[in-house]
């Protein structure tokens, strides 16, 4: 049986190529529209509050959304988009200060974020070992520490604020914990942990200067990597170490 021409071969790869890469590219573009959308609400910070700020807040985890509609497996998308709606109703809440409602509906819409992550990174995750278990034994001795500064300032939001810290460090801990994701959901895990951290002590024991900035860079980088992590950039395989 003859072989396949060499210009065969080739032109059969390129196309194969192709074929890969051409359902990234609509996911890349809203992606990197999402990035703008974050850039641009940070922008506007120093005018806040002002008229359209929620829909404003939002349109990073909308496009975030639009841009893993095409993603594989099913699971993994619906997950995703779960943990990005429930952020996007989270923003809307606390972009919204006047209602009483709002930080705590915040809060609640947050912890459904972070519990539908952690129904993502669970399947992917390796029993931690070394780097790994290492990141996580800090994360959480710094949380316990955290709260426990924070708690004579809770009153009634105590439990609540527990529930949620625990929720969100085990997002963190699974990010860090998945195997063949690319590094940036690690520090998106981390990066979200460092977010709220600056949410509670300016919230709970005392503004600090630059706080909304902080809180929104480090949220926004969080929210982009976890996305580019999980839709746009490839998997390897990784030792369980």
């Amino acid at each position: 049986m003859p072989c396949p021409s060499s210009n065969s071969s080739n032109s059969s790869n390129s196309s194969h190529d192709r074929a890969s890469v051409a359902p990234l590219a609509p996911a890349l573009w809203l992606w990197l529209a999402a990035a703008a959308a974050a850039v641009g609400y940070g922008v506007g910070l120093p005018s806040a509050p002002y008229p359209g700020q929620a829909a404003a807040k939002v349109l990073m985890c909308v496009l975030l959304m639009l841009s893993a509609l095409r993603h594989v497996p099913v699971a993994e998308r619906v997950r995703l988009c779960v943990a990005l709606a429930a952020s996007g109703t989270g923003d809307v809440l606390l972009a919204l200060p006047r209602y009483s409602f709002s930080f705590v509906g915040g809060l609640g819409s947050f912890l459904v974020a972070h519990l539908a992550y952690c129904t993502l990174f669970a399947p992917l995750a390796v029993r931690p070992a070394g780097w790994r278990l290492a990141a996580a034994a800090a994360l959480w001795t710094a949380a316990a520490a955290i709260y426990m500064v924070f708690l004579p300032h809770l009153g009634p939001l105590a439990v609540p604020v527990a529930v949620y810290m625990c929720a969100l460090c085990l997002m963190a801990s699974l990010a860090v914990f998945a195997r063949g994701l690319h590094p940036l959901a690690a520090m998106g895990g981390f990066s979200f942990v460092i977010s709220d951290a600056m949410i509670g002590v300016d919230r709970f024991l005392e503004a600090f200067a630059a706080s909304t900035y902080g809180i929104w860079a480090t949220y926004a980088f969080a929210q982009l990597a976890l996305a580019a992590a999980i839709v746009l950039l490839p998997r390897r395989g990784l030792s369980a170490g």
